[in-house]
């Protein structure tokens, strides 16, 4: 615990996330491989034995030290949905497979088939089909159940994801977590399901009952919408943060959500107090075209071009923390 610690608290933290539903386990190996090698510090994956030791093979390949942070979701957290294709509805446009961000769906058979390993619920998919082709699925287990097979597994963070309605429910489950998990967690909210009084009060009532610090608040101000690199992108997350400043609750605070280069300038020039970053959408984007190639790792220019360009991103980062 004293190595996040240290990070947090020298607000240095750069966190990768690499999806909550991601199971791909190649991509994953590439991206911790780059993004360790560019200063990420931390990496987000998702609660598989299988994807956290394929994040410590990525961290001895690169000759780095990381920071393994594990998600588990509560049912209603858009981070646990799947997509599907229902089939009697596709008319096979191609729009879901141009705009989806994981190259998760393709034709096989003549048909439109979306792999569950790769899709991490962005629903992107969903919004744009206007045949209402695309059906949700909740692949969910209860948190702590799913943290079992990984408390032996030296992990340094749970990442919570409870962006839902009901406050007894995250209590309840926030419990839960903790009877089997000692470490640090990561409480990641958005305002789209509770009010800001809500979230407050929830926050006040959790931190209250640890001592101080115990916690990480990751302000997820628009889930799985950094694409874009711009200002309006990451001022949800800001907003979020800014909200947790002005209350003095006694955690950490990561943005995300909408996340990109600009993230850490805008909370910069707004005042607002942050430990860090955590990168997703964006950050996978950046580097999509070089590990996207099945010869990566065999092909120099192509490890040198997606690394310079990691490194840029933390750089960028790490200039406002």
């Amino acid at each position: 615990m004293e190595k996040i610690k240290n990070i947090l608290n020298n607000k240095k933290c750069l966190k990768l996330i690499l999806g909550a539903g991601n199971e791909n386990l190649k991509e994953i190996l590439k991206l911790v491989f780059v993004y360790s090698k560019a200063g990420f510090n931390m990496f987000d994956v998702c609660a598989k034995k299988e994807a956290v030791d394929m994040v410590k093979n990525a961290l001895k390949l690169a000759e780095r030290e990381g920071l393994i942070c594990t998600s588990v979701g509560l049912q209603e957290d858009v981070h646990v949905i799947k997509a599907l294709i229902n089939k009697q509805h596709c008319i096979q446009c191609g729009k879901c497979i141009q705009i989806c961000p994981q190259d998760a769906i393709f034709m096989e058979e003549e048909k439109y088939i979306i792999d569950e390993r790769k899709c991490i619920g962005c629903l992107k998919c969903k919004d744009i089909c206007q045949t209402q082709a695309i059906i949700t699925e909740h692949k969910y287990k209860q948190p702590y159940t799913m943290l079992l097979p990984l408390i032996s597994e030296d992990i340094d963070c749970v990442e919570f994801h409870c962006s839902v309605d009901n406050t007894e429910n995250i209590i309840d489950n926030l419990n839960k977590i903790k009877s089997v998990y000692k470490g640090i967690i990561s409480i990641c909210l958005d305002r789209s399901k509770l009010g800001d009084d809500t979230i407050i009060k929830l926050l006040k009532e959790i931190t209250s009952k640890e001592a101080p610090f115990s916690f990480i608040i990751q302000t997820d101000g628009k889930p799985m919408s950094g694409g874009i690199d711009d200002y309006n992108s990451t001022l949800q997350t800001v907003a979020f943060a800014q909200l947790i400043n002005s209350y003095n609750i006694p955690s950490y605070i990561l943005l995300s959500g909408g996340t990109n280069s600009k993230s850490t300038k805008l909370a910069k020039e707004c005042n607002v107090n942050i430990n860090g970053a955590a990168i997703g959408s964006f950050a996978r984007q950046l580097v999509r075209e070089e590990i996207s190639r099945n010869d990566f790792f065999n092909n120099e220019t192509l490890i040198n071009s997606a690394v310079s360009k990691a490194k840029k991103l933390a750089s960028d980062l790490l200039l406002y923390l």
